[in-house]
């Protein structure tokens, strides 16, 4: 109904499944990453639990993905509403052998018969079981008694136990300690944070085609994370809904006021101005809990940095459907005031020195020797890059957003609309903490944090990606070229889960199909001949070697 209007090529919002708009939060490549490692020692029982709608199929559907090539046999049951007899037989009939008997001791010879086959064979078989909350008692002892399949040195087949809450309760039920006591690898999947949040947002939107006909203001995704708690699933049904009313009311911008007006309807609440202000008054409330602790948290650094709350704000709450505040950060009637006096306090300081302190700041977090003593202008990106490149340390230019930019999950240079000498000011990111709160050189306003908003409005949208190239990957690769160099760049694409062939260091059919892939999902230009901000955003993925990053990986 509204993708036309939108600009999409499909909706991207669906609740159903679909492996295209896979979008994997730190929380889900962690369990992606302690499913992966319980397969691979063989450790026979594996459990994943996270609530209803946070993604535990998603992981799933990727784990499965990545074990499709030879070395490994899989079979998803995702009904386990069965006796122990009907499990074992969808369990064979998955794995393709014999399934018709009606005795459990003929399917379990069956069974063990592929299982040393494979293990012959030198394959790991995985059985996956979803919604596993759901198994009667008796048949999760018959999982057991599969798992007692095994050889003098290994287990024969690997079970994922995947499940809502309600599994762990099962399990530590005193009768089934003895499945329970086998679980060696356990993860807990948890839901997104508010930066995940934006993200998943803009990738869904990504994904779906979005060439700019709809945005979400930064409060409307503010709420959207205060009323999903960054659930997957409840993201998708408030933003469908959203969507539907913009379109209705042929706007294109997803207000605050749009998302409140969404939630009243999924949840049913009347039109009724009674009705609007209990429901703004319950918002406000719990909007302001957040940020006070939110505050608690970080204020302490700039004890001057935001006033409380203003009468006009305060009139809002009182007044409007909801008052939708950030959770945390500035909390201001006057944007442009705020501005002002960023502008007003840069210029107070020597240019020169400013960019000093910023590459300082850079290059120290990648474990480079700083500028002690500098006759010079520092110019950016001239001399900055020149001074960088002595410290085998690259300067790429990346124009967009700052949270795009925030994305690279790099140190950061970014460039101000304040003019100066040596062309524009610049500030250096070091680290991006929670709710938005920036650690920046050189120091404003007397301290080295900053809320995300604050910079936004002196940034003029260009930034500079501050990166090393371990591999010596060269930025431009033609189709069919082979050099041992492209080899680092695949390791990195399989790192990322774009590419899954060979190492073999030809730049393959299948290496720019993944090159393609990935730069897709980081809103990186499609081309097929890599490019160094391609080489700059694979960077985080190096395992190899000590990357900094914004952001707690």
């Amino acid at each position: 109904m509204y993708t036309k209007y939108f600009g999409f090529n499909e909706k991207p919002f669906t609740l159903t499944p679909n492996p295209r708009f896979i979008f994997l939060s730190k929380n889900h490549k962690e369990a992606f990453a302690h499913l992966l490692y319980g397969i691979n020692n063989h450790y026979g029982f594996i459990e994943l639990i996270g609530e209803v709608g946070t993604g535990k199929t998603t992981v799933l559907r990727t784990l499965l993905g990545q074990l499709k090539d030879d070395n490994y046999r899989t079979a998803l049951i995702f009904n386990p509403c069965l006796t122990g007899v009907e499990l074992l037989r969808s369990i064979n009939h998955e794995f393709g052998i014999e399934a018709e008997s009606e005795y459990a001791n003929e399917l379990l010879v069956e069974l063990n018969r592929f299982l040393l086959a494979e293990n012959a064979e030198g394959r790991t078989v995985v059985l996956v079981i979803d919604e596993a909350q759901n198994l009667q008692p008796e048949v999760l002892e018959q999982i057991r008694l599969i798992s007692n399949l095994e050889t003098e040195n290994d287990k024969l087949i690997q079970i994922i136990l995947a499940g809502q809450p309600e599994l762990k309760t099962l399990l530590e039920r005193p009768s089934l300690r003895q499945l329970n006591q086998r679980i060696a690898v356990r993860y807990i999947l948890k839901s997104m944070n508010t930066n995940e949040t934006r993200t998943y947002i803009r990738h869904r939107m990504d994904v779906a085609g979005e060439t700019g006909g709809v945005s979400f203001s930064y409060y409307a995704i503010n709420w959207i994370y205060l009323y999903t708690r960054g659930v997957p699933r409840m993201i998708n049904i408030l933003c469908d809904r959203a969507l539907l009313i913009a379109y209705g009311d042929e706007r294109r911008r997803i207000s605050s006021n749009i998302i409140t007006r969404a939630i009243r309807e999924i949840i049913n609440i009347p039109q009724g101005k009674r009705w609007s202000l209990f429901f703004a008054a319950i918002a406000a409330i719990i909007i302001l809990i957040t940020f006070a602790m939110a505050s608690s948290h970080w204020l302490p650094a700039r004890t001057n940095a935001h006033p409380p709350l203003t009468s006009q704000a305060k009139s809002l709450l009182s007044k409007t459907d909801v008052a939708i505040l950030p959770l945390s950060g500035p909390i201001s009637a006057q944007p442009a005031r705020i501005k002002s006096k960023l502008e007003h306090e840069i210029l107070s300081y020597d240019q020169n020195d400013t960019h000093v302190h910023a590459f300082n700041a850079l290059v120290s977090r990648w474990g480079a020797n700083p500028i002690k003593i500098f006759g010079g202008q520092l110019t950016v990106p001239g001399m900055f890059e020149r001074l960088a490149a002595k410290r085998n340390l690259r300067l790429t230019a990346y124009r967009g957003s700052m949270d795009e930019a925030l994305g690279f999950n790099l140190p950061i240079l970014v460039m101000t609309r304040v003019p100066g000498k040596i062309g524009d000011y610049c500030i250096a990111i070091t680290n991006a903490g929670k709710d938005g709160l920036l650690s920046i050189s050189p120091a404003l306003f007397g301290g080295n944090t900053m809320h995300k908003d604050e910079l936004i409005s002196v940034a003029n949208g260009n930034y500079y990606l501050v990166w090393r190239n371990f591999g010596k990957m060269p930025d431009t690769i033609a189709p069919g070229e082979k050099r041992f160099e492209i080899r680092t760049l695949q390791r990195l694409l399989k790192q990322a889960n774009f590419y899954q062939d060979t190492i073999d260091g030809s730049y393959s059919s299948a290496t720019v199909k993944a090159v393609q892939e990935f730069q897709r999902s980081r809103g990186i230009p499609v081309n097929d001949s890599v490019g160094e901000l391609t080489l700059a955003a694979l960077t985080m993925f190096e395992i190899n070697q000590a990357v900094p990053s914004l952001k707690e990986r």
